[in-house]
């Protein structure tokens, strides 16, 4: 077996309020001025683990972040990073 690396960044969907992401806005407007300013709020995951093939990685890195770490109603996730270490 292999030992991988993989990174998953949780967000809430776009079509879900971000009231974590809003009251850090707020918290910046309140102490400086930054034009355009957005923000977003998430979750970043770093998972080491052991798989026969980056195939079988890539579905067990899914398979968490699927049904582990994301709620599919209100948020998405994306595998930023897969490697082989």
């Amino acid at each position: 077996m292999k030992s991988y690396t993989a990174k998953i960044i949780v967000k809430m969907k776009p079509s879900v309020k971000d009231i974590k992401g809003e009251t850090l806005k707020n918290a910046i407007d309140s102490i400086m001025t930054v034009k355009n300013l957005s923000c977003t709020v998430g979750c970043y995951y770093a998972l080491n683990f052991k798989a026969q093939n980056q195939v079988q990685a890539l579905n067990t890195a899914e398979k968490i972040a699927q049904e582990l770490l994301s709620n599919d109603v209100v948020e998405t996730y994306e595998i930023v990073d897969l490697k082989e270490v």
